[in-house]
């Protein structure tokens, strides 16, 4: 498909004859629409996991306006950002994607409007970083509000009763169960208010996932039952996550000892050569052994070891379930994960192994 679209361009840069031309161009657009559609089925399908980094959503945003210079055109744009948002820790890729979305939606949005407008705010509410796309356009009816995340869901194109879009714009119905999902798999959340007529406004809401402890959670922590100074594996391949883990396990008030394993092989060879007091599991690793592997290796001769799987994958997160009836000694928890919970959950895991020890002694 990406060859044969190369070869349209080429032709339609060299063609001088006006109606071949605009059959090629025609040609083109569906080729692209099919393109997409087809990535948008691909990705909608697969529970993709999102990896990881930090970064700030204004640039993120400002990236992807740049990207739609194009599209945007005649419309005025306003940004409105406030000081003092921090870091996201989320997938760029699938944040880049979502604002595509909702940007593109906008456009769209705005193909019949005679002073067309969009309006993007950045702030921050409640420990979550938040950011709105907000137009004047032709808006969504309220008995369809809930069915915009409906796969092949659309109001354009042939579904356009009410003559709101520009012909020729037409759309997969993918594009806002991706963002959607996307934007789950982030424990965020999606408000959307519209008003046929009058334009609609989307607010999405992402945790805060801060670098390090704060001096309220710290205190938070030592009110419950702390482990500290043990020797804990840490399985994860993302470095974002990764770092900021290894800082809150090894500074005040756990002060553990923390190897870093970045694969599977890595982390069955660390295992085989320490002894180690509790291991935090990330499920998907890069190459042939994933987090189940590790898991059975360290089963295979070590029984008692607390575990705790950290996993954003869907699939894993039933799998999970029947596992844990027949192994007290692992946990999970979903990626992302509020550095305070992350913290309770091992001291929570560290006293379940212990107490179900001191039940084996007695009954012995």
């Amino acid at each position: 498909m990406y060859g044969k679209m190369i070869l349209q361009q080429r032709y339609l840069l060299d063609c001088e004859d006006a109606e071949i031309r605009m059959t090629l161009e025609l040609i083109l657009a569906q080729t692209v629409r099919g393109k997409n559609l087809t990535k948008n089925l691909i990705v909608f399908a697969k529970d993709q996991e999102p990896k990881q980094v930090f970064f700030r959503i204004s640039e993120k945003i400002d990236l992807i306006l740049n990207l739609m210079k194009k599209d945007l055109a005649g419309i005025e744009l306003l940004k409105e950002e406030n000081q003092g948002v921090p870091e996201l820790l989320a997938d760029p890729g699938m944040i880049e994607h979502a604002l595509v979305n909702f940007i593109q939606n906008s456009v769209h949005a705005l193909s019949m409007v005679e002073y067309p407008r969009i309006i993007i705010r950045t702030y921050c509410c409640d420990d979550n970083i938040c950011f709105e796309i907000e137009d004047n356009g032709c808006g969504i009816p309220k008995e369809n509000l809930e069915a915009i995340y409906e796969p092949s869901f659309t109001l354009k194109g042939s579904k356009d009763v009410t003559g709101s879009y520009k012909t020729g714009i037409k759309g997969t119905g993918y594009g806002m169960s991706n963002v959607k999902k996307y934007i789950q798999q982030h424990k965020g959340i999606i408000l959307v208010e519209s008003k046929l007529g009058s334009g609609t406004k989307f607010t999405i809401s992402l945790p805060v996932v801060r670098k390090e402890l704060t001096n309220e959670e710290k205190k938070e922590i030592q009110t419950g039952k702390v482990h500290f100074e043990k020797y804990i594996l840490l399985v994860e391949d993302e470095t974002a996550i990764a770092d900021v883990q290894y800082r809150i396990l090894t500074q005040e008030p756990c002060n553990h000892k923390v190897d870093i394993a970045n694969n599977g092989q890595v982390a069955m060879d660390l295992f085989g050569r320490n002894k180690y007091d509790l291991i935090s599991l990330d499920y998907i690793l890069p190459g042939s052994i994933n987090g189940m592997d590790v898991y059975h290796y360290i089963r295979a001769t070590n029984k008692a070891i607390p575990i705790l799987f950290i996993s954003g994958n869907i699939e894993f997160l039933e799998s999970i379930k029947e596992l844990k009836q027949k192994d007290s000694k692992i946990d999970h928890m979903s990626k992302p994960c509020q550095n305070k919970d992350y913290v309770n959950n091992i001291n929570w895991l560290f006293e379940r192994t212990r107490s179900f020890g001191a039940e084996s002694h007695r009954s012995t």
